[in-house]
């Protein structure tokens, strides 16, 4: 999957939105993680999903070197706030995401689980992977 180049135009924002979506889903590292003595497979801390963010914007000709740490904190947050990401303990509505060792899986990855949207009803039900 390479970098598209998003042009000036209608929805600009909403095509850099689903371009960066796409490619933190498709490349951010998973690993094994263990928090408390228990072990979470394919999953991501907050600062390696940051860091590896941050690179990705500062490398990417749609948002170039000049994209802080903090502005990818901020999008992450939103990542979070938006399901693109999710607390490794399933906790929604209630987190804040910040730049520690708190761990995270993408939303789609999850273990055992698909999603599946009522967008009339706007609200997300959880059906058992089977």
């Amino acid at each position: 999957m390479e970098h598209r180049i998003v042009g000036p135009g209608p929805y600009r924002a909403t095509k850099l939105w689903n371009e960066t979506v796409e490619l933190f889903r498709a490349r951010m590292p998973l690993r094994k993680h263990r928090c408390r003595f228990k072990s979470y497979e394919h999953c991501f801390t907050a600062v390696e999903a940051v860091d590896w963010l941050h690179e990705l914007l500062r490398n990417s000709q749609n948002f170039g070197p000049e994209v802080t740490r903090k502005q990818t904190v901020q999008l992450l947050k939103k990542f979070l706030k938006n399901h693109v990401i999710e607390d490794i303990k399933g906790k929604w509505g209630q987190e804040d995401f910040e730049d520690n060792r708190q761990l995270y899986s993408s939303f789609l990855q999850a273990k055992n689980t698909k999603a599946k949207l009522s967008w009339k009803l706007k609200k997300i039900e959880y059906v058992k992977a089977g």
